[in-house]
C-alpha cells in the first residue's frame, strides 16, 4: 500500500533543512570572522614589530605602523610600542658632544639648565629654547667648567640650576656660580674627609635643593656635611668615617634632612641629617640580594629605590628607623647604573645596560607599573636625570652622547596614545607601496585602503573602516 507523506511532514522536513542550512551558514560566518580575527592579531603583531625596528631610522613610519597596529588589535603589546614610538619623537640628541659619548649628567629642577660631562669637558647647557614657549631656539651649550676632571664623573646641581658642585681628580669638589650661564664663576672647594685631606678620591656627591648644603663621600668611607651658605668659604659641619668603606652613592630628600648612603655596593643605610653637626644613622635596609647598585630617595623622604641585577626594589620610609619593603620592579637590564625620580614619585627612570630606559609609575607603592621605555641606545645608558615635575629627562650614553627627552605630554600619551598620535592625522597616511611592504598580502581595502579615493590608507581611520 502506498503511503503519501502529509503536508505536515514536508513542512517539518523543510524546517529541518532550513535549520541545517542556517547552522552551516552561521558556522561559515563564524569561521570567516575567526579567520579575520586571527589575521588582524597576526598583522597587528607584525606591524608593531616592524615599528619597533624602524623607530630610530624612520620614526614617522614607525609611528604610522604602530598607530595602525593599535587600531587593528589594541592589545597591551601594540599599545606599548605606540607609546615608545611617540616618545622617540620627543627626543633631542645633543650632537655637538664628543663622539665617544657622554659620561654624566645633572639637571635643574625645572629642566632648563644641565651639566653634561663627556670625554673632554663638563659643559653648561641651556635647554630653555626647547621648553619655554616664549623662546624660539634650540638647546645650547653656553660654557664649560675648567678644571682637573679627568675620569671623574660625579656632578651635582642645585634646584634652580645656579650652583654646581663637581668633583676633581685631586680629591676635591669645586663649587661654581652659574647665575650667568655663559660665564660660570669658580667659588670655593671642599673634600670628603678632614679639611687637610685632599688626596682621597670623591665617589659620591649630593647637593641640597637650595644649594646651601653638600654631602660628600670618598673611597675610604669618609662622609662629610658642608655648609655652603657662603660658597666662597664652605664650612665642614661634620665628618664620619663609615665602617662599610667606599661610599658609592648618596641621595638626599628635598630638605636635606634625610640621606641614603650606599657603601661598597652592598650596604644601604638611612641617616638623619636634621642636625648637620651630628648626623645619626637610623637604619639599614635588609636587602634581598647580595649587591646593590644605584639608590634614589624620594623628594618627600618617604620612599627609596634600590637597584640590582634585573630588578629594583621599592622601600617605604614612612618610619625611616624601620624601612619596609614595598615592591619589586622587574627590569630588562642585567645591570642598573642610575635611578631618577620626579618629585611626585609618579615618574621613575632607570639607566643601565641594554637598549632601553624603563619608565615606571610609582603612584601605587604596592603596585608600581612599567608604563613604557625610552628606546634606541645600542649599548647602555650610564646616567639619567629628571626634572622635579617629570616633564624633562636627560640621559648620558657612551654610544649616543647626551639626549634630552621632552615628556610634557606624557600624561596625555598614557591616557590616550591614539589621540596624541592622531592630533595631525594627515601625516599618518600609509601608501599602497608601504602597505604591501609592511603588511604583506593583507587586503588593504578591508582596513580602509583607498576609501577616500586616494591610493593611501589613513592609519587613524582603520578603526572606522573595521567597524
Amino acid at each position: 500500500m502506498n503511503v503519501r507523506p502529509s503536508v505536515k511532514a514536508f513542512v517539518i522536513i523543510g524546517l529541518v533543512m532550513l535549520g541545517i542550512i542556517a547552522a552551516i551558514g552561521s558556522l561559515l560566518v563564524y569561521a570567516q570572522q575567526e579567520a579575520f580575527t586571527n589575521e588582524r592579531t597576526l598583522l597587528a603583531r607584525s606591524l608593531a614589530l616592524q615599528a619597533s625596528e624602524l623607530r630610530d631610522v624612520d620614526p614617522y613610519t614607525s609611528l604610522k605602523l604602530s598607530v595602525a597596529a593599535v587600531h587593528i588589535n589594541a592589545d597591551a603589546a601594540s599599545r606599548k610600542v605606540l607609546l615608545e614610538s611617540l616618545l622617540v619623537l620627543r627626543r633631542e640628541d645633543l650632537f655637538s658632544l664628543n663622539p665617544r659619548g657622554a659620561r654624566s649628567v645633572a639637571l635643574s629642577q625645572d629642566g632648563h639648565v644641565a651639566l653634561i660631562e663627556d670625554a673632554d669637558e663638563i659643559g653648561v647647557w641651556d635647554l630653555s629654547g626647547m621648553l619655554d614657549p616664549n623662546i624660539e631656539g634650540e638647546v645650547e651649550k653656553r660654557a664649560k667648567l675648567e678644571g682637573d676632571y679627568g675620569d671623574v664623573d660625579v656632578l651635582a646641581l642645585s634646584s634652580d640650576g645656579r650652583t654646581a658642585l663637581v668633583s676633581q681628580d685631586n680629591g676635591t669638589a669645586v663649587l661654581w656660580d652659574l647665575n650667568n650661564l655663559a660665564q660660570p664663576t669658580r667659588l670655593g672647594a671642599i673634600n670628603a674627609g678632614a679639611a687637610s685631606d685632599a688626596d682621597r678620591r670623591i665617589e659620591a656627591l649630593a647637593l641640597s635643593r637650595d644649594g646651601r648644603t653638600a654631602c660628600v663621600g670618598d673611597l675610604d668611607g669618609n662622609f662629610s656635611i658642608w655648609d655652603l651658605s657662603v660658597k666662597t668659604k664652605p664650612i665642614r659641619r661634620s665628618h664620619v668615617r663609615l665602617l662599610g668603606g667606599r661610599i658609592s652613592s648618596i641621595s638626599l630628600d628635598a630638605d636635606a634632612r634625610l640621606a641614603a648612603i650606599l657603601t661598597k655596593e652592598r650596604d644601604v643605610a638611612i641617616w638623619d641629617l636634621g642636625r648637620h653637626d651630628n648626623p645619626i644613622q637610623l637604619s639599614r635596609l635588609d636587602l634581598p640580594f647580595k649587591t646593590a647598585g644605584p639608590i634614589s630617595i624620594s623628594a618627600d623622604g618617604r620612599e627609596i629605590l634600590v637597584g640590582s641585577s634585573h630588578r629594583a626594589d621599592l622601600w617605604s620610609l614612612a618610619d625611616p628607623a624601620k624601612p619596609v619593603h614595598a615592591a619589586t620592579l622587574d627590569m630588562p637590564n642585567k645591570d642598573l647604573y642610575d635611578i631618577a625620580l620626579s618629585d611626585s614619585g609618579k615618574i621613575s627612570l632607570f639607566a643601565g645596560d641594554g637598549g632601553s630606559v624603563p619608565l615606571w609609575d610609582l603612584s601605587s607603592q604596592t603596585r608600581p607599573t612599567n608604563i613604557s621605555s625610552l628606546k634606541n641606545y645600542s649599548q647602555e645608558v650610564s646616567y639619567i636625570a629628571v626634572s622635579a615635575n617629570g616633564e624633562v629627562a636627560l640621559t648620558a650614553s657612551p654610544d649616543r652622547g647626551a639626549t634630552m627627552w621632552d615628556l610634557r605630554d606624557l600624561p596625555e600619551m598614557l591616557e590616550d596614545p591614539i589621540g596624541v598620535a592622531c592630533d595631525a592625522p594627515d601625516r599618518l597616511k600609509i601608501t599602497r607601496e608601504e602597505w604591501t611592504r609592511y603588511a604583506g598580502g593583507a587586503d588593504w581595502t578591508r582596513y580602509g585602503g583607498g576609501l577616500l579615493g586616494e591610493d593611501t590608507l589613513a592609519a587613524c581611520s582603520i578603526d572606522w573602516a573595521l567597524s
